[in-house]
């Protein structure tokens, strides 16, 4: 009987094709792999990203907007750079987590199981959470940069004297050797990975002390401490939803604080069809914008701006299924339709949307 495969993470991201073109995805993320899928149907697979020996890193390093995009990369072990976006900041750290989760079980569980490290010269004085946190940080932490090895360029990589390096100039350990048990603690923890480790140096010389061998973190997650592309394939004719968006809602957006951002189905009015949209609830004033999840290059995202306070929120849902839907009456009078992924989704929108909604209304059988 074949053992079922656990889905602990799934949602739409942006991907960088190799056309150089961003086109939305279905992604779960399983134990080992992240697979990727055209739509919302886990039967149809485009691709496998396998996990083993990758890493992670939130927001990218390269791009000045990566941030504010939601743009993070994944690293395979042969160098290759994933780009990804999510709909937003904390979109983009929930998946950097678990991917990051995922990638520290599977770093685990490929060590070598030596000696015990030695931890009592540091127990005391140190907390793994703040040295990782220190060691990232991009303008104090472990100097990163791109390496070659057999060919092969790693990005954000360091040698293994640069982390004892570090430890020692800021004063937190006493010698070398407890350095080195450090780096070899937070290496068998899952927090840190060997690069490359079948060109031979692994055996050259004891870990984090042979200055050719390369290391990285395996989640370099730096959104959760701080606070483009035409895909043609989402092309579609124009419709009431793609109007211009007037200088009264471009203010709305300017002023508003972004408070829940992601990736939900919009229903069309005409067509009936549902659409992928990036969709942002904002604060003060209380508005709800959705756009296409990306836009051609050089041309301004349009928006849909709905007024939250002056319109009526209506939840609904199919029965017998377990597609929930969400619906919100603006002042006009029109109704803007919104479908979840499950119940817990859901539940997350209509907590932060209810309280800023005008009233809420049953939604009336048909």
């Amino acid at each position: 009987m074949e053992k079922e495969v656990q889905c602990l993470k799934n949602g739409f991201l942006l991907r960088l094709e190799q056309s150089k073109k961003w086109k939305i995805r279905w992604f779960t993320l399983e134990e080992d792999q992240l697979v990727c899928h055209p739509k919302r149907d886990r039967y149809v697979v485009i691709d496998t990203i396998n996990l083993h020996g990758a890493s992670v890193i939130c927001p990218s390093l390269t791009s000045f907007k990566a941030e504010s995009l939601g743009e993070f990369h994944i690293h395979t072990p042969k160098g290759e750079e994933l780009c990804f976006r999510a709909a937003g900041k904390e979109d983009c750290d929930g998946w950097a987590h678990a991917i990051g989760a995922v990638l520290r079980s599977l770093t685990v569980s490929n060590q070598d199981s030596e000696k015990n490290v030695p931890f009592q010269a540091f127990r005391v004085n140190t907390n793994v959470s703040e040295i990782l946190g220190a060691l990232q940080e991009p303008e104090a932490g472990v100097e990163l940069g791109s390496h070659v090895r057999n060919g092969d360029v790693h990005k954000n990589c360091f040698e293994g004297h640069s982390i004892v390096d570090w430890l020692e100039r800021w004063s937190i350990i006493r010698r070398r050797d407890d350095g080195v048990a450090m780096a070899q603690t937070l290496l068998k923890l899952g927090h840190l990975q060997e690069v490359d480790i079948l060109d031979g140096a692994a055996g050259a010389a004891r870990k984090f002390v042979d200055g050719d061998k390369l290391y990285r973190f395996t989640s370099l997650n730096l959104g959760m401490k701080r606070n483009s592309f035409y895909d043609s394939t989402d092309s579609e004719s124009s419709s009431s939803e793609d109007e211009d968006d007037t200088a009264e809602d471009a203010t709305k957006l300017r002023k508003g604080k972004i408070i829940k951002a992601g990736y939900l189905w919009k229903k069309k009015n005409i067509r009936k069809e549902w659409r992928v949209r990036r969709v942002t609830v904002h604060q003060n004033p209380s508005v709800m914008a959705y756009s296409r999840p990306v836009s051609p290059e050089g041309i301004e995202t349009k928006y849909k701006v709905i007024a939250l306070n002056q319109g009526s929120l209506q939840e609904s849902k199919k029965a017998g299924g377990n597609k929930s839907k969400m619906t919100i009456k603006d002042k006009t009078g029109r109704l803007h339709v919104f479908k979840f992924k499950d119940e817990a989704e859901k539940s997350q929108w209509m907590t932060v949307v209810q309280p800023l909604c005008q009233s809420i209304k049953p939604k009336e059988k048909a």
